[in-house]
């Protein structure tokens, strides 16, 4: 339950320095492609030794390890486009009902529990992503302009899957044993991977002058890399602890949501409607269900 604990107070911390970023425009897939570089080097450090050697493209975990970085620069990519046509709400409420992937397919696939307690604080969980993120009159008037546009609902449903698939993919290397999730190795090969995609991206947008290169979104993507190693991290030895998959990915969904929430309103003044206090009462029993034996 530690490394559960401390990797949801990894990814709230990241929540906090996103708002940061548009605080301060910050270019966030500039701060994210270096993020990753930061990320590996905390491995690097972490190990003791270089992580990559050639023995390591020949482990069972490494074609995974090479799809989940594709998949992160992906799914950022998508994400971003989300957030531009449908808003932050959307985006928000789409990558964090991934766990209506992982959790059919940690108790269907590996056999996971899924006592009645579980199964109703997982409903409650649905409920509560949607009514805490509840979009303002702003953000419904954005996602109404987007609805006459039928060939833009791809992007928000690719958000979605993508953010399943990382996590089925954690379970899968999890239970079937193609790596020591102790060892982390595994994760700095995916950062590694997202890095080395990521910045290819960002040479393709300096070249046709799409992206202007800046030093605060390298000290972004500096900042964000830290606490984003910590929650891979700590999230893998979480699950490698005992813990169910269909446990770990909605509680560190829905505590994210409700501690990202509650600090928007503590620190940056955001206003809360009755829906999203309804939506955090929910997360809040989803929590307690979700934990039950």
């Amino acid at each position: 339950m530690l490394y559960l604990f401390l990797s949801i107070l990894c990814s709230v911390l990241l929540g906090f320095i996103f708002k940061l970023f548009v605080k301060y425009k910050v270019d966030i897939f500039q701060a994210i492609v270096f993020n990753y570089f930061i990320c590996f080097c905390c491995g690097w450090l972490h190990l003791g030794s270089f992580p990559v050697h050639t023995n390591s493209f020949n482990s069972p975990w490494m074609p995974y390890a090479m799809l989940l970085g594709l998949v992160f620069v992906s799914g950022f990519n998508t994400s971003a486009l989300t957030v531009k046509y449908f808003g932050v709400t959307i985006s928000q409420i789409m990558q964090r009902m991934s766990i209506l992937l992982t959790v059919p397919f940690a108790v269907l696939v590996y056999r996971e529990s899924s006592g009645g307690a579980k199964i109703l604080g997982f409903v409650l969980a649905m409920l509560a992503i949607v009514l805490v993120n509840w979009p303002k009159p702003k953000e419904q008037d954005k996602i109404q302009e987007a609805g006459h546009r039928l060939n833009l609902f791809w992007i928000p449903f690719a958000t979605w899957i993508l953010a399943g698939v990382i996590e089925m993919v954690f379970l899968k290397v999890k239970y079937e044993n193609l790596t020591n999730l102790e060892d982390p190795s595994f994760i700095i090969s995916v950062f590694g991977t997202a890095g080395f995609l990521g910045l290819l991206v960002a040479i393709w947008g300096y070249a046709n002058k799409r992206m202007e290169f800046a030093w605060k979104n390298i000290f972004g993507g500096f900042v964000l890399g830290v606490p984003n190693y910590g929650s891979m991290l700590f999230m893998l030895w979480a699950l490698n602890g005992g813990l169910e998959g269909s446990f770990v990915f909605p509680m560190v969904n829905i505590s994210i949501i409700v501690s990202t929430t509650i600090g928007a309103v503590l620190l940056f003044q955001e206003k809360l409607s009755k829906m999203n206090w309804v939506g955090i009462a929910l997360s809040i029993a989803s929590i307690i269900l979700i934990s039950l034996p």
